[in-house]
Order: C-alpha cells, then structure tokens, then sequence
C-alpha cells in the first residue's frame, strides 16, 4: 500500500513538475524532472495498463488546470481537449514500461529510449491529429536557456525535446541502473553538450551578422474575445476610433516609426480587396458600414505617412442576398488576412494558411456540416467556423532605407506551428522574408496570462529555426519583440491597451532547419517509435519480463 501511495505521488509531481515548467514558473529545469518523475513511475508500476490509467488520471486533472480559460469559450469542450491531450503522456508511460519489461529494449540507453518517446508521441500531435497542435512540447521550456536552445537552427523545436528526454533519461539510468545502460546514456548526454555548449556560444557571439531593422510601432489593444463571435456596429464606432487614437497618440510619442501593426481582426468590415469594395459601392449606401473601417486605415496611412499592417477579414466573390428577413452580403470566400495598406493605397494581403483547429475550423468532422453546426451549436454557442483556409504563404514586402526585405506574417496560432514560418521565411533555400510579423488575438485566455505566456514561449522557437527576428501585435497582450537568438527584447503588461517601439536587428544566417530538414527528426522519431512499438508487440512474451531482472552492471 505504501509503494502504491508513493508511486502515485510520483504521477502527481510529474504532471505537477509539467505545468510550473511551462508556463506557470517558467523554469526549465522542471521539464526534465518532470520526464524523469515519469519514466522511473512508469518502470515502477506493475503492469502497462496500470501505469497508462494513472498516468491519465494526473495529467488529466492537471490539464483541466492548465486549460481552464477553455471554460468562458466551451465548457464542453474543456475536459474534451484535456482528456485528449493527458493521452500523450499516458501512451509515453505505457510505451516506456513495455520497454523495461523487454529483453532486448531494456538494454537500450534510455538517453535514447526516452527521447525517441516523447518526440514520436509530440510529432503525433503537433503534425498528424486534428492537423496538428504544437503546444506543450517537453522541450519547449529550454528555450530559456540560449545557450541550450540554439541547436533548433538545425532540428528544429524538437531539439528541446531531444536534449530535454536524453538527459531525463540519464538521470532514470543513474538512479535505476540496468545492464550497461548508466554508461551508454552517459557517453549521448556527454556527446550532446560537448556539442550543445560551444555550438550555442558561438551563435550567440556572431554580432557580425546583423544589421539594423525597421522601426516598428506595435499597437496592442484590450478587446474581449466576443469581437470574433458578434462586434456590433454600435461597438465598432466605440471601439476601433480609440485603436487610431492610440496609434496616433503612441506614433507623436515615438517620433515615427518606418511601420505601425494592429493585432488580428481589429479592422472590422469585409477587407481591403478593391472588386470587394466597387461591389458594395454598387450595392448602395446600406452597405457602407463594410468598408467604412477599411478606408478610415486608408486615411490614417496617408495622415502618418507610413504603411499599416492590420489584421482583417477578407471577403471575395460577394453576392447579394434578398428574403423575407431582408438584404445581406454573402461571400463564395473568406479570409483571416494580415493586410499591409501603403500611404498611396496599394495593398499587399496574407491569407492565413493554417486555421486553428477548434477554433476557427472542425477537424475532420468540416465534411459534415451538419454534424458540425450540431456539435458548435452545443459546444460553443454563437460561434461560426466559415473561414478558407488558404493555399499559398504569400511573402509581403516592404521599403526600409536599405533597400526592400520580406516580412512574414504569420496569423496568431500559426506562429506556433514550425512549417508555416519555414515556409515564410524560405522559399527553395533562399531566405526570403528577414522578419515574422505575428498578428495575434489572445482574448480567448481571458484572465489567464499563463497562457498567454505559453503561446509566446512557444513561438519564440520559430526565430531560432529560422534567424528571424519576431514582434508579436497581440490583442489583450502579451505584444514583444523576440529576436533571431530567441531571447526577447521588449514586452507589455497584458490585458491594457499599449503599444511598444520595436527596433529590430536583421539577421543574414540561414539555418538547415530552413533550408534542409525542416521537421524531418519529428518524421524520424515517429519511425523509430513505430519500431520499437512494432518490435515489442511481435517479439512475444518470452522477451518481455526479463528486462528488469537482470540489473547491475
């Protein structure tokens, strides 16, 4: 009873150790103790199915914790997505066990074993299911350490993971040593920060390779969620004149700025397309409200005499509709666009690529609409899923005194996701765009600023993969400036309204991330991961059980 009591305890201070190393503490070295807690729980308790149930059982409770903002946008879907993601763990728990209890895989270093775990389990996750959710990675915490982190220029995000479970993995086999494993998994860890250490040190000393950026004036504003659900008109010509007053207010302050950025979706109308904007002129002065927004950002350009990048709906191939309830517009497409309007009316548009799933489209169940209306009308009353998602990541450009440079402008969720901003940045290895604009609407966490926490500590790993600089424009906040080494430079206080004066650095380097592997050690790790799996279950019972009888060196 005793040892099942502190087995138990073991689950609890690994979801426990996973939570303060995101974003409630923010202390990196807790994610290692935190995969350590759960691979000696997982080899201490008796049977696979025991360790998988108790490990779903902590990390559930601990995600219930964790996503508790879910709860003010579906209160449906709060244990759906914290039952969902408490799997991962649970099946990285049952995994590890078999693998103590097989002759053949319990030799393995689990500097090894462990990370090929956790980076199979997360590439699952963040690339396959529901196309992908890419948060809480065990290794996004490192980013912390610079020095540790700079290695991601090469493999990515997953180089936290890598070196976050090889050395958990080596505390497990110093703690519980089993064949000759104590020793192999000291020689990978060794390997990894002989390397790791003056690799990241000499990145981080290469101030030759930068020069200066744009003045950029971030613009962040403190607008509830429910503008994405229902922004009246009425609230509009409340809400977006303050947004200019504080542009123009923060823009005298500053003395100028070469770009203003306004976070995502606070241009309310039907975009910046010109045909979308002769059609509702046609249609008659009943439709003005729908570009009344998208020409006052025109006039504010041409006053400051600088381009404004805005976030906005974008509606084309509109079509007017008549019944009995009256006149209205419909669109054959729609986007959520980042829009860059020059002083002298030119527009250049980003359509967003990827829409965050669940919330802004239905993974899968999208191909019945029926079933999807039912499940929102349920799960997240007032909420629409009726975006396109777009086909090309349109690269937008903009004038500085050196010349012309490319700017990336990833829309809020998808500066979390590592292809995208790849495929921003590089286009068949040339570096393409030398900054990521990331507009963002964070209203959904509400109150919870750890969340809003997570969501930057997870998108600063993109300006290591790629050396880029980033400013995030966030409404309700965070808005910061993060730069090409992943270490950020400026921040605001969240849910006020602020702005914050940008002067980034460029940076020259290319990354093999960028222009070679992309997330191919996710692919691997997925492989090797289906190998063990498939080697476990089809060695049969007389290699299993034998593992951990034969321990000692």
């Amino acid at each position: 009873m005793q040892g099942s009591r502190s087995t138990a305890s073991t689950w609890g201070l690994a979801a426990a150790s996973a939570a303060c190393a995101w974003a409630a503490l923010d202390f990196w070295p807790l994610s290692i103790v935190s995969v350590l807690l759960l691979v000696m729980a997982a080899r201490g308790t008796p049977g696979k199915r025991r360790a998988f149930l108790a490990t779903w059982c902590a990390y559930f409770l601990t995600w219930l914790w964790i996503n508790h903002w879910i709860m003010d946008v579906t209160m449906a879907g709060w244990p759906v997505l914290s039952a969902y993601v408490a799997l991962y763990p649970a099946l990285a728990a049952w995994i590890l066990g078999g693998i103590e209890r097989d002759r053949v895989l319990s030799r393995w270093p689990s500097a090894v074993t462990v990370p090929t775990v956790f980076i199979g389990l997360e590439c699952i996750r963040g690339l396959v299911i529901f196309d992908g959710y890419p948060w809480y990675f065990i290794g996004h915490p490192l980013i912390e350490a610079s020095v540790l982190a700079q290695p991601a220029d090469i493999i990515g995000v997953w180089w936290g993971s890598l070196f976050v479970g090889a050395v958990a993995g080596l505390c497990a086999d110093v703690l519980r040593p089993v064949h000759s494993r104590r020793r192999a998994s000291s020689l990978v860890v060794g390997a990894l920060l002989l390397f790791t250490i003056p690799y990241g040190m000499w990145r981080l000393g290469q101030e030759e390779v930068f020069t200066p950026g744009p003045g950029i004036l971030a613009i962040q504003t403190n607008l509830p969620q429910d503008n994405k659900i229902g922004w009246s008109v009425e609230s509009q010509f409340e809400d977006v004149p303050s947004f200019i007053e504080l542009t123009l207010d923060a823009f005298e302050a500053t003395g100028g700025a070469d770009l203003v950025a306004w976070p995502e979706t606070m241009v309310p109308g039907l975009g910046f397309d010109h045909a979308t904007r002769e059609i509702l002129d046609a249609y008659g002065p009943g439709f003005a409200h729908l570009h009344h927004w998208p020409n006052r950002i025109h006039q504010v350009s041409t006053v400051i005499e600088r381009p404004l990048l805005v976030g906005s709906p974008t509606w084309l191939d509109l079509s007017q509709q008549v019944d009995e309830r009256g006149t209205w517009v419909e669109a054959r497409t729609r986007y959520n666009s980042a829009v860059l309007v020059e002083p002298d009316g030119e527009v250049q548009r980003y359509d967003k690529v990827v829409l965050t799933p669940f919330g802004e489209r239905m993974p899968y169940l999208e191909h019945w609409p029926w079933l999807e209306e039912r499940l929102l009308a349920i799960g997240a009353g007032g909420m629409e899923f009726n975006l396109d998602a777009s086909d090309q990541p349109q690269v937008l450009t903009m004038e500085v005194p050196g010349g012309v440079i490319g700017l990336g402008t990833p829309i809020c969720f998808e500066d979390t996701v590592p292809g995208v901003c790849r495929d921003l940045v590089y286009s068949d290895g040339t570096k393409q765009a030398m900054l990521l604009m990331n507009l963002s609407n964070d209203g959904w966490f509400g109150t919870d600023d750890a969340a809003r926490r997570t969501h930057l500590q997870v998108a600063r790993w993109r300006c290591i993969e790629n050396r880029v600089p980033m400013i995030r424009v966030v409404n309700t906040g965070e808005t910061s400036w993060t730069d090409s080494l992943g270490r950020i430079q400026a921040i605001t206080q969240p849910r006020v309204s602020s702005w914050l004066l940008c002067e980034p650095r460029l940076d020259g380097r290319r990354t093999m991330f960028g222009t070679i592997f992309g997330n191919m050690i996710a692919w691997l790790g997925l492989m090797l991961l289906c190998g063990l799996v498939t080697w476990w279950c089809l060695s049969g019972r007389s290699n299993r059980d034998e593992g951990v009888l034969d321990a000692g060196e």
